[in-house]
């Protein structure tokens, strides 16, 4: 990130914000119309902003990026602790959202570990790993859909249900 130059008493202009922050001028405008921001001031229609907007705006990218945030979740955090608490219920929600989203990124990353290890040389189609997942489990199962199996010569369920298998082999 490059630090924007001031031109007006510690302000710096819209389209070198928008440059320092990676962002486009009209995102900056679009965060105004939601009421994430407001510049600090405006001289011949050009929006100026000093170093609590421009941070401001810097949290607003983190936290679309990293925290995978919504616009509408950003606002009400930026807002703060309230009477409801809204700020903390958004917060939690989103906790958990990425804590599904952790787990679903694991399970796809063991799929794919699975294929690196037990089908080197082929394609997994009809593979029975593969199957167990895609079938919707049978009545007589009692297991969980996506419940780890060990359907593969010299594979187990032990590490929390990873292939540790032996079998190196296609099946």
């Amino acid at each position: 990130m490059t630090e924007p130059t001031s031109d007006v008493a510690g302000l710096v202009p819209i389209d070198e914000v928008a440059r320092s922050l990676g962002l486009r001028a009209s995102a900056i405008r679009y965060y105004e119309q939601r009421g994430l921001l407001s510049p600090a001031s405006r001289q011949s229609g050009r929006r100026w902003y000093g170093p609590a907007g421009i941070r401001r705006l810097a949290i607003i990218r983190h936290w679309q990026e990293a925290g995978r945030m919504s616009l509408e979740e950003i606002a009400d955090i930026l807002a703060g602790p309230g009477p409801t608490r809204r700020w903390a219920h958004v917060v939690e929600d989103r906790i958990e959202a990425l804590r599904v989203q952790i787990e679903q990124m694991q399970a796809a990353c063991g799929f794919l570990q699975h294929v690196l290890e037990f089908h080197p040389d082929a394609a997994p189609d009809g593979c029975a790993y593969f199957e167990a997942h895609l079938q919707p489990p049978r009545p007589s199962d009692g297991e969980p859909p996506g419940a780890p199996r060990a359907d593969h010569p010299g594979e187990s369920t032990r590490g929390g249900g990873r292939d540790v298998g032996v079998d190196k082999g296609p099946p």
